[in-house]
């Protein structure tokens, strides 16, 4: 029999079924990534609840739960933390997009994480609250959820070494290795690592090259088949 439970969500990806449902693959706090089956939000008569699904929605659920189903469902939900920016700033929503679909694309726990759900949490709030877009936030994002995901980069940066993308440190390896990026680009990764969202500015060249590492360096460390289908959207927004 399914329990009640409250817990905050983070919404991720969004499936048609049937004439006006929706399967939601929700990020939560008490129970890890989840899929919700949500009866009637494409209806006519529900244009105000689509509204919650929008990428990385901040949300309190009650939701029933039973560990053996691998389909839940929603008895009710709110903001936990409504947007003031992200979906009407070009920018900022195409970076949600891009990290919803990053996180869609590489959570797998069907278990609590309170430390990554915090720093999700507060990370999204962060993008909403900051008065103007800042374009290297998915950057910065994407460095530091790797270490959540097991494969963070080491900074034992210094001069003279390159980033080492299949060990996952800096290395006095030949940069002709097939996994060790150039100098000039290791360098920009030992800044993104010691530095604040505030401090780091980099040049349209220099975020689309660390950019391209960062998405070979997980694949390196995923499954086969990891892909951003919304890559695109940012490089050409940012074009």
């Amino acid at each position: 029999m399914s329990a009640l439970h409250n817990t905050d969500g983070i919404m991720l990806h969004l499936s048609p079924y049937g004439d006006s449902s929706v399967i939601a693959k929700i990020y939560t706090e008490k129970f890890g990534m989840q899929t919700y089956l949500v009866n009637g939000v494409r209806s006519s008569k529900a244009k105000n609840k689509s509204v919650f699904f929008q990428p990385l929605s901040l949300l309190q659920l009650v939701v029933y739960h039973r560990p053996d189903k691998g389909l839940q469902r929603i008895s009710s939900l709110a903001f936990a933390n409504r947007f003031v920016s992200i979906p009407f700033e070009i920018t900022k929503s195409a970076q949600s997009i891009f990290i919803a679909e990053l996180l869609y694309r590489t959570i797998r726990e069907e278990e609590a994480n309170h430390a990554l759900f915090s720093f999700l949490f507060d990370a999204i709030v962060q993008l909403d609250n900051t008065i103007s877009a800042n374009p290297d936030f998915h950057l910065l994002f994407m460095i530091r959820l790797s270490a959540f995901l097991g494969f963070g980069p080491t900074d034992n940066y210094e001069e003279q070494l390159c980033f080492d993308m299949k060990e996952g440190c800096f290395s006095t390896k030949n940069s002709s290795h097939l996994y060790v990026i150039d100098a000039s680009t290791s360098l920009l990764l030992h800044q993104c690592l010691s530095s604040s969202i505030k401090e780091l500015q980099l040049n349209h060249k220099q975020r689309t090259d660390l950019l391209n590492v960062m998405l070979q360096y997980y694949q390196l460390h995923l499954p086969d088949g990891f892909r951003l289908q919304s890559v695109d959207i940012l490089t050409e927004l940012f074009n």
